[in-house]
Formats: structure tokens, sequence, C-alpha cells
């Protein structure tokens, strides 16, 4: 599926998912919502506007700046080297 990738480990199974917020951001949101009232339901802060609120600036936030991809070699490299 466009803007929908998987992560799988050595037997082929899929661990991880990376979605591409930019197309899917109002549909995870969406889906996190859910997952949170389910998931806690006897947990009333999560139903709180300021808690909310706070997510929404967060994956707001999250929508506006893309991940950064560090090369980890690279930086296991520099440990090394400052040790």
């Amino acid at each position: 599926m466009k803007g929908i990738e998987y992560i799988v480990d050595d037997q082929g199974e899929k661990t991880a998912v990376v979605i591409d917020l930019e197309q899917w951001g109002k549909e995870w949101e969406a889906f996190y919502d859910l997952l949170l009232k389910h998931s806690f339901p006897s947990e009333s802060w999560i139903n709180q506007s300021s808690f909310s609120e706070k997510l929404d600036k967060a994956l707001e936030w999250n929508r506006n700046h893309p991940s950064q991809v560090s090369d980890l070699d690279l930086l296991e490299a520099q440990l090394q080297h400052n040790e």
C-alpha cells in the first residue's frame, strides 16, 4: 500500500510499520484515538480534553517535521573514537 512500509524480521514476519503521516495522518489520528480509548477504558485522563489537545499538538508537530535517519555505523564509529 502506498505510503505504508512494513519492517520484517529475518523470517519475513511483519514486526513494525512506517506510515507516511502526510498521506495517512488523519486516518492514523482516528485510529490512535480509538486505540487509546479502547486500550484504557478505566483511565479517564486519556479522554480529558487537555490530554487530547496535547496529543493533537504532538501529532501535528510530527506531521510537520520529517523524521531524521541516522547512519548508525557512523554514530558507532564516532562514539568509539571518543572513548
